[in-house]
């Protein structure tokens, strides 16, 4: 199950994509216009979310790029299953709005140092080289603003630690998880993107913080660089 710090940081990413499509909703009024006719009001309002359905509606293919980091230490450890991230996102939109797609991501990692004082034995440092795989499916929700898109998520998966140990004495008695690489793990995934479409071509950042169930996997945050088409 999920620590209870990982189920405040999902509520809180939660909470904030929500208040960011609320104030994107206030931001599509203009409380400067004048009031129309109902007449006028009658035949745009129809097209005009006739046209938002349209320009919601489409399959994108996104590739991404990104970096990450973790958020805690695991076991006493300063593992770094995130860095470098290559992947691709690709997912359906209807004309309300809602999205449902599925993620691949590969993350080099970086291998990190470690120092370890017993009670019993000697002191011993050495590296621990971890990286790690995360997919899944994902559903969230796109709002337009303006010309670009807000979209939010949330997505569940699964994350694949590998991990190398140097083979010394005092190394050999570190494991992670069930002391074979590599360490597999559920995750939950709430994230938030700002896209840019221009016909079938978009770009746009994005956010990820993957809360880890297991305990042997830490949680940690990716930021992305989204660029695909839609089609």
């Amino acid at each position: 199950m999920p620590r209870p710090s990982s189920l405040l940081r999902i509520a809180a990413a939660f909470v904030l994509t929500v208040a960011l499509t609320v104030a994107s909703r206030s931001a599509l009024a203009e409380p400067g216009a004048p009031p129309s006719s109902p007449s006028a009001v009658g035949s745009k309002g129809p097209e005009a979310a006739l046209a938002r359905g349209s320009s919601l509606r489409g399959l994108d293919l996104l590739a991404t790029v990104g970096w990450g980091a973790t958020t805690a230490n695991t076991r006493q450890l300063k593992l770094e299953p995130y860095g470098a991230s290559f992947g691709f996102n690709v997912g359906y939109t209807w004309a309300s709005g809602f999205r449902l797609g599925a993620y691949f991501d590969d993350s080099l990692g970086l291998a990190a140092p470690q120092h370890r004082d017993p009670r019993v034995g000697p002191e011993d440092d050495f590296i621990a080289d971890t990286s790690s795989i995360n997919t899944g499916l994902s559903m969230g929700w796109s709002v337009p603003v303006y010309a670009l898109v807000l979209r939010y998520t949330l997505s569940v998966g699964v994350t694949a630690m590998r991990w190398e140990i140097p083979p010394s004495t005092a190394a050999r008695s570190v494991s992670v998880g069930n002391g074979t690489s590599p360490t597999i793990g559920a995750h939950f995934a709430p994230g938030v993107a700002l896209l840019w479409p221009i016909r079938w071509f978009e770009t746009g950042i994005g956010y990820e913080y993957l809360a880890q169930a297991k305990s042997a996997i830490p949680s940690g945050f990716v930021v992305k660089l989204l660029i695909g088409v839609r089609l």
